[in-house]
């Protein structure tokens, strides 16, 4: 599921810029249910405890996991008290700086809720996992892999490997000049960023090498093959939770595209230079 990044202490303060004195708000702005604690006499909402301890993952039934959501609810509720006694409020950051936290968990909650709405089906499941299995092939590869951002520096290199020198030894000469020199193992061709690579791969023999750059939008690649390891994907149910996972977060970033879409924004704020136009 996509994740907005949320400070969740900011979000148990009033929420500020409402147009409302703040004398007229209670501090916690959601409390409803049963309490779950009482703090200077307050009931304290158990959602909210329920709520701190699946952002936590933790358990509210285990007693050392519980003691910590009631210690940091506790600890929000208290510094939001403070907030209001001290007169916090009133500074324009303190209120712009707990709006955005406000919003943060409004969108986190409203993607969890259209999630909830829209479950992704066993059948979509299978459907993802199959196309994976294809395009992840039988094979993983063990390769070597020199990238550079300037194409002179890897057309050189890869005259020395058309000149027969082994590309570890290529790989120690240009080492300096290359944005990466790296070795990996156990790589499938559905993980590698760009097709171009896959196909090169594909085309090579263990202890050959690519006689001309790759150009992708990460630079010029050269790449040695080391070796290709017969690969068994895992089983449906092994990976049915992150195929799950992948799939909401697909979902939800279609939704919020969307929205976005639909939407008619006018930035006043843009640097000089900029659009400073409607943008989606």
């Amino acid at each position: 599921m996509r994740k907005l990044t949320v400070v969740l202490g900011c979000l148990l303060l009033a929420a500020c810029g409402g147009g409302e004195e703040p004398a007229r708000r209670e501090v916690l702005q959601f409390n409803a249910g049963q309490p779950g604690m009482i703090v200077d006499g307050k009931p304290v909402s158990r959602e909210l405890l329920a709520a701190v301890a699946r952002g936590r993952a933790l358990s509210a039934d285990d007693p050392a996991q519980h003691e910590r959501v009631l210690r940091e609810l506790l600890d929000y509720v208290l510094l939001a008290q403070a907030a209001r006694r001290e007169g916090a409020e009133a500074d324009a950051t303190f209120a712009a700086d707990v709006e955005v936290a406000r919003l943060q968990g409004v969108a986190n909650a409203m993607l969890g809720w259209y999630a909830r709405r829209h479950p992704i089906s066993d059948e979509a499941l299978k459907t993802e996992y199959e196309a994976q299995v294809a395009k992840a092939g039988t094979s993983s590869y063990d390769f070597d892999q020199l990238l550079f951002d300037k194409e002179a520096d890897a057309v050189a290199a890869a005259g020395e490997l058309a000149g027969g020198k082994a590309f570890d030894k290529v790989a120690d000469a240009w080492r300096a000049r290359a944005q990466q020199a790296q070795a990996y193992k156990g790589v499938h061709l559905a993980q590698l960023p760009a097709p171009e690579l896959a196909q090169a791969l594909q085309a090579l023999k263990p202890g050959e090498a690519t006689k001309v750059p790759i150009k992708t939008r990460f630079g010029y690649h050269l790449l040695g093959l080391v070796a290709v390891n017969p690969f068994t994907p895992p089983a449906f149910d092994q990976v049915k939770g992150e195929l799950r996972r992948t799939l909401t977060a697909r979902q939800n970033e279609a939704y919020v595209a969307g929205l976005r879409e639909k939407s008619s924004v006018q930035d006043l704020n843009a640097p000089a230079g900029g659009p400073g136009q409607a943008t989606r």
